[in-house]
């Protein structure tokens, strides 16, 4: 095993650092700025002056840290090496250069990262550390939950490597891939519990989300002027919906009821105390899903329970999809299950015996043969 640095020993390779870059303590280019509290530090290197703070008021520490900085100045200047970029600034960019719709959703995941990885480089992170990463969030919430962050941490260490050029390769960023299970929905008689039981904030929401199919941003972000009750139709930005595209969502008369009962005292449809709501998925709604007994149950699975109950009652699946904005057919197969009467004809056209031009039923050939 390698022995650990000591202080003293830490102090001795400081100052045979200082040596051999022909740095002399005299020559320590400290000094504090006006207000500041921490020694900052100045010196040149490669033709190129260098401005760093030393992040600290001791003189001591402060000397450590400009001679550390002095030869890491050096070594990028001379041999090339790459400058250390901190987690929280590469986390910072991808937020800065991204243009995903998911960005509130990053913007969540990233906070916790930044527990666990704000005193570390990009360059730290190593396959041990993800790994422990992703044991630690799949123990604190899912598997699935785990291998969403792992992606967005794989993504943002692949663009250290193949855009900002920070990092000569990534570490392997391996995922649980859980399997998918069936969609969770809600028979009428539980929804009819769970209402029951919801603010009446959240239950015009939960209303309005079973009948419409609409995510919850989506639903959320609906504003007044994007109703139309003369024509029934709802409009979805292209910026709110998922898929990428606007929709154009058919009203029922139970969804127009439900507007009906809302207030129109601000611009956006669902509101609490004034304010746009801005989360159903809360811990009020989480206490009436188990009071109902309907647990376990998220805000989004009121989406499978408008799909389940659409397809029960004779929507096909290609109408589903355009009602629902999902943007391919493979992505409402899931729902197929659940009325397996609409495959009923086509099985049926499936025959021991072929039918004439007629309609009738041809005779099978050794019923033709003459008996001997």
């Amino acid at each position: 095993m390698v022995a650990p640095i000591t202080q003293l020993s830490w102090t001795k390779l400081l100052a045979r650092t200082a040596e051999l870059l022909k740095i002399d303590e005299k020559d320590m280019s400290l000094y504090r700025r006006p207000n500041s509290a921490h020694w900052w530090t100045r010196f040149q290197v490669g033709g190129h002056e260098v401005r760093l703070t030393t992040g600290t008021g001791n003189r001591r520490e402060a000397e450590e840290f400009e001679t550390v900085a002095r030869t890491r100045a050096w070594r990028q200047t001379r041999l090339g090496e790459r400058a250390p970029l901190r987690w929280t600034d590469a986390a910072a960019r991808w937020l800065a250069e991204t243009r995903k719709r998911s960005k509130r959703r990053d913007e969540s995941i990233l906070a916790w990262f930044d527990e666990h990885l704000s005193d570390y480089d990009v360059q730290a992170i190593t396959r041990e550390a993800v790994q422990e990463l992703r044991a630690l969030k799949a123990a604190e919430t899912s598997e699935a939950t785990a291998d969403r962050h792992m992606a967005l941490l794989r993504a943002i260490l692949n663009k250290c490597v193949r855009e900002w050029e920070v990092l000569d390769s990534a570490p392997k960023v391996p995922m649980y891939r859980p399997p998918t299970g069936e969609p969770r929905w809600l028979t009428r008689a539980e929804f009819a519990r769970l209402e029951c039981e919801l603010p009446d904030h959240l239950k015009a929401a939960a209303r309005f989300a079973v009948l419409t199919g609409l995510r919850m941003r989506a639903m959320l972000s609906l504003t007044w002027p994007q109703i139309d009750s003369v024509k029934r139709r709802a409009w979805i930005a292209a910026s709110e919906m998922k898929a990428g595209h606007s929709l154009g969502v058919p009203l029922t008369p139970d969804a127009i009821q439900v507007l009906k009962s809302l207030p129109k005292n601000g611009d956006y449809v669902f509101q609490w105390r004034g304010k746009r709501i801005d989360d159903c998925n809360t811990l009020a709604f989480q206490t009436a899903v188990k009071a109902a007994k309907v647990d376990p149950l998220r805000w989004h699975d009121l989406r499978h329970t408008w799909a389940s109950w659409a397809v029960q009652s004779g929507v096909t699946l290609h109408e589903l999809m355009l009602l629902g904005g999902w943007r391919s057919f493979s992505m409402v197969l899931r729902y197929a299950h659940l009325a397996p009467g609409h495959l009923a004809l086509a099985a049926a056209k499936v025959r021991l015996r072929p039918r004439t031009k007629t309609g009738t039923l041809k005779k099978a050939p050794h019923e033709n043969r003459e008996k001997t």
